[in-house]
């Protein structure tokens, strides 16, 4: 009984065994025809590794490194008329030996620019066969020399602080200064913060936007006496020309009580730089011919109301 049992088991193993070898043979059978596409498949895959490989090593050798060559791609007019571009492009540092092939060289030109205060944003930096890296970004453009212990500073639109310190800035520099803040000094790329700088900042960006026909006939704004520190019977915020006449603009903009508005203070200044001539003094917070008039209580003014 038990040998039966062992010839039938070894019976149905052998025609398992039988039946698996003909569905393998059957798999074959069919995949035949595709077999030459997987060997072109297989051939094109090693060959293009093998490519990469050869152009990472061609570009390792030293006659495949050029030299680098940083520059800024369409940057904005006054970059190039007032040449910021040397000045902006100096905050990049590299070794001698950089590779032109190492990938994190665009990432840290990148983090190098906009950390440096020169550079507001960084969209885009490209690498070209020939060496240069070409960059895309917003530059900030210095609208004012602040003046600080250190000496004076470039500040852009925004208040913030940028790169280098200048010893002396004259009053017919063309520059526009400003003096008497006593604000903490800020580190590079960070905005001044106290109010009297953030007074002057508005006051210097309201001055940059009149054009060349008004800074040019301004030299400085002087916020010393800001808010009456100093002396509060006397003007708060002060405009001079480069030939010294003193303007007294008022109180810093937005705080202005029984004055002139900004736009009408302005309307003033442009009239007088455009007429010419030599003034030791200029008082543009109210209109020259302007008088305050008691009120009427007697009931008989001119609209009759009591």
């Amino acid at each position: 009984m038990s040998k039966k049992t062992v010839k039938t088991k070894t019976t149905k193993n052998a025609k398992d065994a039988k039946k698996g070898g003909m569905s393998a043979f059957a798999w074959l059978v069919t995949m035949r025809p595709l077999l030459p596409v997987a060997c072109v498949g297989l051939l094109i895959g090693a060959a293009a590794y093998g490519l990469e490989q050869l152009k990472h090593h061609a570009y390792q050798s030293p006659e495949f490194q050029p030299s680098l060559r940083f520059v800024l791609a369409d940057p904005p007019e006054w970059v190039v008329a007032e040449k910021w571009e040397p000045r902006i492009l100096s905050a990049i540092t590299v070794s001698e030996d950089e590779a032109w092939t190492d990938p994190d060289l665009t990432r840290r030109v990148a983090e190098q620019l906009e950390s440096s205060g020169w550079v507001r944003r960084v969209h885009r930096v490209t690498r070209y066969m020939d060496g240069t890296i070409g960059i895309h970004c917003d530059c900030r453009r210095p609208i004012a020399m602040l003046l600080t212990e250190q000496g004076y500073i470039p500040i852009d639109p925004e208040g913030v602080r940028m790169p280098e310190v200048y010893a002396s800035v004259g009053a017919s520099s063309g520059w526009l200064r400003i003096v008497g803040v006593e604000s903490p000094l800020p580190q590079v790329n960070e905005p001044f913060r106290g109010e009297d700088a953030q007074a002057a900042v508005r006051l210097a960006n309201l001055l940059f936007e009149q054009g060349d026909s008004v800074t040019t006939g301004i030299s400085a704004i002087d916020v010393i006496n800001f808010r009456g520190r100093r002396d509060r019977r006397a003007c708060h915020v002060k405009l001079w020309t480069p030939d010294g006449t003193e303007i007294k603009w008022g109180s810093a903009i937005g705080e202005e009580v029984e004055e002139n508005t900004p736009i009408e203070k302005l309307t003033q200044i442009a009239a007088m730089l455009q007429e010419g001539g030599p003034r030791a003094q200029v008082d543009v917070s109210v209109y020259p011919m302007r008088t305050i008039v008691p009120a009427d209580l007697s009931g008989d003014g001119p609209d009759g109301r009591t």
